[in-house]
Formats: C-alpha cells, sequence, structure tokens
C-alpha cells in the first residue's frame, strides 16, 4: 500500500488538489442549507473537502443581535 503511493505520489497529489478545488468552488457558489437538514448534513462533508474551517465558514443560520442602548437623560442649559 505504501509503496503504491509512493510511486503513485504525483497522482495522489494531484486528485488532492482537484477535490479540494471542486469542493472548494462549490462551498464558495452555493448559499449555506440549515445544518439540521439532510442536505445540511451533506454540506458540512464537502465542507470539510474544501478545507473550510473555523471563521471562515457560514453556520447557515442567522443570528438576530439585540442589543440594548442606554438612553443618557440630561438638563438643557441656555448658554448666552
Amino acid at each position: 500500500m505504501l509503496e503504491t503511493l509512493t510511486s503513485n505520489i504525483e497522482i495522489v497529489v494531484s486528485t488532492l488538489t482537484g477535490i479540494i478545488a471542486i469542493a472548494s468552488i462549490f462551498i464558495a457558489g452555493t448559499p449555506t442549507p440549515n445544518p439540521d437538514s439532510a442536505l445540511g448534513k451533506i454540506y458540512k462533508v464537502v465542507e470539510l473537502l474544501s478545507l473550510t474551517v473555523g471563521k471562515a465558514k457560514e453556520t447557515g443560520k442567522k443570528e438576530v443581535v439585540v442589543e440594548e442602548v442606554p438612553i443618557v437623560k440630561g438638563k438643557t442649559v441656555k448658554v448666552k
């Protein structure tokens, strides 16, 4: 097995490079589906093949950010 890999290293490297490139193009060109769906689970596998990890990937869930804004009440002073 190891001899087969070492004797055909060019083919192995070009095949892996092709898989990563095709998976990256697919991930970049499609919207991220809901992770709980069947398509979302397939999408995760393709994401791993494309080496899209960490902050480079989208989650598929739109987060709603609620921010509290403090209101400052002050006095109005007339300036002469």
